[in-house]
């Protein structure tokens, strides 16, 4: 979850919404897939948000070593988090600089998790961290964006979204900063109708439009149903 929804939640979220436990599990598979989990991996999570996917995956593979960093940490922020890990292998950073430091220090894997859409030049980005002496031919990237121009709305706004992307546009931009994709596509194609319905409702409505979070994020459903939702994703 992004910061800025964690914020209004004082930071202490209990319940995670389907979706958010289905897309960890999607990352899950994918690292099983493309990475050697039978040895010792570095992992970097840039924009890690509030830490939810870092420790999912830290305890999938506890050999193996994160490293979580967000912008938006604050020294308060940093305090609060570590006090609630009880993973020996994440460490928390406010900046990348602070963790690639070290020398030998190698990134099997980078999680990009709904982060280039913050940033306006997405392609510089990219092409800057490849530039990173810790990243080389064999680190394995996942990215994940939000999907379909024509859903962006309100909600993107509040979160400082430059924009939304089809897997046109985002092949297209990852290949201009010297990235080759090996994978590509969209997942929870489920969601699409009630996402579009949102925002239309958002478009025709007279009211003023929310600021805040969406029912993508809030889940106020029982365990039984959380665990349908999370299957059939």
């Amino acid at each position: 979850m992004d910061l800025k929804e964690a914020r209004d939640k004082n930071f202490t979220v209990t319940v995670r919404h389907p979706w958010e436990l289905a897309r960890a599990n999607v990352l899950y598979s994918l690292s099983k897939r493309f990475l050697n989990t039978e040895q010792k991996f570095c992992v970097m999570d840039i924009g890690c948000g509030d830490t939810f996917v870092t420790e999912y995956l830290a305890k999938k593979f506890p050999a193996s070593t994160f490293y979580a960093v967000d912008t938006a940490f604050n020294d308060e922020l940093l305090k609060t988090y570590r006090s609630r890990l009880n993973l020996p292998n994440v460490f928390l950073s406010s900046s990348l600089e602070n963790i690639t430091n070290q020398k030998n220090l190698h990134a099997q894997l980078i999680l990009l998790n709904d982060v280039i859409e913050h940033i306006e030049d997405d392609v510089g980005f990219l092409a800057n961290l490849l530039s990173k002496p810790f990243i080389n031919s064999k680190t394995i990237f996942l990215i994940t964006v939000p999907a379909y121009p024509f859903l962006f709305c309100s909600h993107d706004t509040f979160l400082g979204h430059f924009r939304r992307y089809t897997n046109r546009s985002l092949k297209k931009n990852l290949n201009k900063s010297g990235l080759h994709v090996l994978e590509i596509g969209y997942f929870f194609a489920l969601l699409l109708p009630i996402r579009l319905f949102q925002v239309l409702m958002e478009k025709i409505s007279i009211s003023p439009k929310s600021s805040g979070t969406t029912g993508l994020v809030q889940w106020e459903g029982n365990r039984f149903t959380e665990k349908i939702l999370k299957k059939i994703l």
